[in-house]
């Protein structure tokens, strides 16, 4: 599963519609519907979180759990940080932001919050 421009970096198309928390066995990614549903768990803080780690480890081990748990901390702290220090969205890409959100079903997670424009444009604003 890959997005945006990896995917062109290893000229892979993708369709971003189907981004939305499933994948096949033809993304060729050990356990990757319980590294998805960790993920997942991960950036909302929600109460499966205890569940997808017990899954994650059966799957890939504590080691592997733990590596997939540093990873989504990184990525996570990258957004608190820039969130934080005053960093936004280009003003060009907001609408751009927003339908990319839409089509990969990330308007659901709370950083939305963090982007009141492009909340703003997804709830049917301008």
């Amino acid at each position: 599963m890959l997005l945006s421009l990896s995917s062109s970096a290893v000229e892979v198309d993708i369709d971003l519609n189907s981004v939305q928390g499933t994948v096949s066995s033809s993304d060729g990614i050990p356990a990757a519907q319980e590294l998805l549903n960790f993920t997942d768990s991960v950036h909302r803080l929600d109460s499966t979180l205890p569940s997808t780690r017990a899954d994650l480890v059966e799957a890939v081990g504590e080691e592997g759990m733990i590596d997939a748990a540093v990873i989504s901390s990184v990525f996570r702290s990258l957004n608190i940080t820039a969130d934080s220090s005053g960093i936004r969205i280009d003003d060009d890409w907001e609408s751009a932001a927003a339908g990319f959100a839409m089509q990969t079903g990330a308007q659901t997670y709370r950083t939305l919050e963090n982007s009141p424009k492009v909340k703003s444009i997804i709830n049917g604003g301008a």
